[in-house]
């Protein structure tokens, strides 16, 4: 099948801040309930962290920063605890992450501006993460992200759970279920996320439609090597594939670049 770069509401500009934050928010807390899916990248990712010298994460389109802080927090396990992470966002949905901050025992800051995966500001240095999130550019800003990063000399690194499969069409949906049911639990409460996902259901219908766009965007692996090879000549190591999540039938794609010296 084919990519189709179609139609997500979490990308319009125009869309209810309200309906977008519950929507990050539920994603945040459900990445948060295992580390096994994470365990294979988190592996490949200490290593070229450990190349860079780098201690500190720059986690570009985080949304509620759920993934993020899972894989910071096993990184810091791997590494005396000195890893840090940078939450940062193109519409930070502020209450959120200022509940990450709060909860993140000093390892997990946040910036409360736009940032833009396709231009990092500067001053914003550190080793780039994007976690189920790069399906949301399509080729042409994918490939300026990807070129930010190298230009910058910055390490640069991609994971997505999302796939162009029934499989992965499937837990999206199962997923777009189980939102019903943890609603009550997520932090912090709003009255517009009750009203908006059980009295005027769009927060799970927006969130039905954006996961099952999300599987038809996803980027395979031959994909992102000829986003790779579209750039201008660098000497950065590319390490793109796909790994098995254990003891099930999902696996995780995944892209981390860094310079050579």
């Amino acid at each position: 099948m084919r990519r189709l770069h179609l139609f997500e509401f979490e990308d319009q500009n125009w869309f209810p801040s309200s309906v977008r934050e519950a929507m990050t928010d539920y994603l945040s807390f459900m990445s948060g309930f295992a580390d096994v899916p994470f365990s294979g990248f988190v592996e490949r990712l200490n290593q070229a962290m450990l190349a860079t010298g780098d201690d500190r994460l720059v986690d570009l389109a985080s949304g509620a920063g759920g993934p993020a802080i899972t894989i910071a927090r096993l990184l810091r396990g791997k590494r005396d605890a000195r890893v840090t992470v940078t939450l940062t966002d193109l519409y930070p949905n502020l209450p959120r992450l200022e509940l990450a901050r709060s909860e993140g025992q000093g390892f997990v800051d946040f910036i409360d501006e736009p940032v833009d995966a396709r231009s990092v500001r500067q001053d914003l240095r550190g080793f780039r993460l994007m976690c189920n999130a790069f399906h949301h550019l399509g080729p042409s800003a994918a490939r300026e992200c990807l070129a930010d990063a190298v230009q910058k000399r910055q390490g640069l690194a991609l994971m997505e759970f999302v796939q162009r499969s029934p499989l992965a069409a499937a837990q999206v949906s199962i997923g777009t279920i189980a939102m019903l049911l943890v609603t009550p639990f997520i932090r912090p409460r709003r009255w517009s996320r009750f009203i908006f996902t059980y009295l005027v259901p769009v927060v799970p219908l927006c969130t039905l439609w954006d996961g099952l766009v999300s599987c038809l965007r996803a980027y395979e692996p031959d994909e992102l090597k000829a986003l790779v090879d579209s750039l201008p000549a660098n000497d950065y190591i590319w390490d793109i594939g796909r790994l098995r999540v254990p003891r099930t039938p999902a696996s995780v794609t995944y892209l981390i670049g860094r310079p050579r010296a």
